[in-house]
């Protein structure tokens, strides 16, 4: 859907309840600085991290990127398995492990996937999922510069996702830049995946800020679920005529939110690329305070 912006509250009703309440439990009522923050982090992006991303792009043959996100995720695997196991998901707490260790050997360090091959789907949990399953509400949506868009539970707890990760209790002879390598290489890794998605956004969105955190939240209720209201089975608007959604004061007067132009933005904003740069944005979070690819 290049160019084209979903009608977001009348395709949530369409896909699931699920999907709905993800619009709902989006509250920032610290907009004004999360605004500053965005901008914040658009001028360092421009100025830094997109340029670096397209000169990784450029230096970087596709399987060889492709070989280090392989790489990356395979070395997120314990914390996937502890948030797993304490989630009651047995079941892929044990695909996570066989994953991890046919990655590691037949794999050789996870640059290869042979588990995928081998029927055994990857999938991803963190500990801001693990909160929302034990019941944990989302809190106030923050935005950091340099991570992305995230919620108080969330960044709560990507930071105790560290405590899983092995390499923060390693010892060895030059742990800390071992640690700072996989941050930096993991960022410019995500970040070069959403070049063109990035430019689709700043280009399309009437509201760029609104169609991440909007995005951002649908993605986060679709992973807590584990995937049944997959933000990709969303329908798709080629033939809707992007101009402001207008809202009735009934309707208007239900909602809940910063305002009324953050509810009419609200209401058009994402599409299939604000949805991938959320993801990215993220993985991006996780990779910098965790040190970890999501």
């Amino acid at each position: 859907m290049r160019g084209v912006l979903s009608a977001v509250g009348f395709a949530a009703c369409l896909v699931t309840p699920a999907v709905a309440s993800a619009q709902e439990a989006q509250s920032d009522p610290w907009e004004g600085f999360n605004r500053e923050m965005y901008a914040l982090h658009e001028g360092v992006d421009q100025a830094l991290l997109e340029p670096v991303a397209r000169g990784y792009r450029a230096i970087t043959p596709s399987p060889v990127r492709q070989g280090v996100l392989n790489f990356l995720r395979n070395l997120r695997g314990p914390v996937i398995f502890a948030n797993d196991v304490l989630q009651g998901e047995i079941g892929r707490a044990g695909t996570t492990a066989v994953r991890f260790g046919v990655n590691s050997t037949i794999g050789i360090a996870g640059i290869f996937d042979p588990a995928t091959s081998m029927g055994l789907e990857r999938h991803d949990e963190d500990f801001g999922q693990t909160l929302a399953v034990w019941g944990v509400d989302a809190g106030p949506y923050i935005f950091v510069p340099l991570l992305g868009p995230t919620t108080v539970r969330d960044g709560a707890g990507r930071i105790i996702d560290v405590v899983f990760d092995p390499l923060t209790w390693a010892e060895f002879d030059e742990v800390d830049e071992v640690r700072i390598g996989r941050t930096v290489l993991a960022g410019v890794a995500a970040r070069e995946q959403v070049l063109e998605t990035v430019d689709d956004i700043r280009r399309d969105a009437l509201d760029p800020y609104v169609t991440i955190r909007t995005s951002y939240g649908l993605l986060r209720q679709s992973a807590i679920q584990n995937g049944p209201a997959d933000v990709q089975d969303l329908p798709e608007f080629e033939d809707i005529n992007e101009q402001p959604a207008t809202i009735s004061p009934e309707a208007a007067g239900s909602e809940t939110g910063t305002g009324e132009n953050s509810q009419q933005v609200d209401s058009i904003q994402p599409n299939a690329h604000a949805v991938t740069l959320a993801k990215t944005f993220s993985a991006t979070t996780s990779l910098a305070v965790a040190g970890e690819w999501k």
